[in-house]
């Protein structure tokens, strides 16, 4: 572990080495030279039948994908980064593809401009589409990568939803482990260090509040946090490195959140980029949002206490995950953070309507006055038709109407902001947002 010893405790640190990818290739052996990312088919699937992983489940195709070609993404489960952790006894994922152990600190590796994305063989409203090409593409920040996509079967077709969408996560994230680790082999082209190194008084301090499920729609066993479900999270304080290295992933509601954004959270990114230049980082909060009123009120007290009485913020940004009921959880911190002293600022997406804040929402607090907006989530826009579809023979539907049916997946559809992978994230990573008017 690397900690540096300071007047009154530890500081953590994490180096990241990064390797930009600029192309990527089918090849006998996997490897990264010179922003080329060459992958063997072989050696992955070898790779990931050796964790275990296909045991239950067949990867029935691998495609690789590039920016500006005439293709289309059909239902995609989740986005990963291609990232590992480096060092003698170090364990990815913990919780998820390892035993427990802390993560945040010593060394990893990470392709930078590339993912891994899990393809599902089942219907699911929630499922995404990526062009990477045409009016949708100029939405999303995807559609600039590069992509190793994976379509992924149970190999029985009664096998359970939950143990089927675990298994989607897993392969995920150990094929982005295995490309990351094989990158690592060569020199980083870049090397970030991540840690919260004490900065001169009068900055105002700032904590994140990061809420990484709803109880609103959760399944039992879900690898969240460390690999729990976070079923009985109370607010709990995590440094920011924890996110980079691996100790979250997303629920399985894919919901306008993948992992591939949590692991690079745009929130912390951004705090990080202005730690010791007009803001002193505080650190991170995350809860989860609830159910019941009690619940709610317990966790929103503890979230103002550890943000104001343990972390000392003077302000605070707080997202969420989910729906309508998260918007109580969301807008209740707000106000016991206000009452508190804490300035606070959310980044939440919109639904249609006046072109108010305030109407765009299902639950409102007048203390909400310091919203960032991630764009309007059932705004419809048409896709043209792509040459090539990969992930299925058929998309959509995406509307509720009856009479509506699947269309070929590589033809022209009508489709929600939500609905395509990356455009709108409740994390703050969209390349759309909305204006009060």
């Amino acid at each position: 572990m690397k900690f540096q010893v300071i007047e009154g405790g530890f500081l953590m640190h994490l180096t990241m080495y990064r390797y930009p990818v600029r192309s990527v290739v089918w090849g006998e052996t996997t490897q990264y030279s010179s922003g080329q990312l060459s992958v063997s088919r072989e050696h992955l699937l070898a790779y990931l039948q050796g964790k275990g992983l296909l045991n239950e489940l067949e990867i029935t195709d691998m495609a690789l994908v590039s920016p500006d070609s005439s293709t289309r993404i059909v239902n995609i489960f989740d986005v990963f980064a291609a990232r590992t952790r480096l060092g003698k006894g170090t364990v990815d994922y913990p919780g998820v593809l390892g035993p427990q152990q802390s993560v945040g600190h010593g060394t990893s590796a990470t392709l930078d401009n590339f993912s891994v994305i899990a393809i599902s063989s089942r219907f699911d409203k929630y499922n995404k589409v990526l062009d990477m090409s045409g009016p949708g593409s100029s939405i999303t920040p995807y559609s600039s990568f590069f992509h190793l996509a994976l379509s992924v079967e149970p190999k029985q077709p009664d096998m359970a939803h939950a143990a089927y969408c675990a298994g989607l996560k897993r392969i995920g994230l150990c094929a982005g482990s295995y490309l990351a680790q094989a990158a690592a082999e060569a020199t980083p082209e870049e090397t970030d260090i991540y840690t919260l190194t004490p900065r001169p008084e009068g900055l105002p301090r700032v904590a994140y509040v990061c809420m990484l499920a709803s109880h609103q729609k959760s399944e039992t066993g879900e690898p969240i946090l460390y690999g729990d479900d976070v079923s009985g999270l109370l607010p709990t304080i995590l440094h920011p490195n924890e996110f980079l290295d691996g100790a979250v992933v997303v629920p399985y509601w894919g919901f306008a959140i993948d992992t591939y954004t949590m692991q690079n959270n745009p929130v912390i990114m951004g705090l990080y980029a202005r730690h010791g230049i007009d803001v002193d980082f505080a650190g991170v909060v995350v809860c989860a949002a609830h159910i019941t009123r009690e619940q709610r009120e317990r966790s929103v007290h503890m979230i103002a206490n550890l943000v104001k009485s343990i972390l000392g913020a003077d302000a605070a940004i707080v997202t969420k995950v989910g729906g309508g009921i998260p918007e109580s959880d969301l807008m209740m911190t707000i106000e016991h953070l206000e009452k508190n002293g804490v300035r606070t600022s959310a980044v939440i997406m919109s639904h249609m309507g006046d072109g108010t804040i305030q109407d765009s929402q299902s639950v409102y607090s007048p203390a909400a006055d310091a919203i960032a907006s991630a764009g309007i989530q059932d705004t419809w826009l048409d896709l043209p038709a792509q040459a090539n579809a990969i992930g299925g023979l058929t998309v959509g539907p995406f509307s509720n109407q009856p009479g509506d049916k699947p269309l070929p997946a590589n033809a022209a559809i009508r489709v929600q902001y939500r609905d395509i992978c990356g455009a709108i994230s409740q994390l703050g990573a969209s390349r759309v947002g909305m204006v009060e008017i």
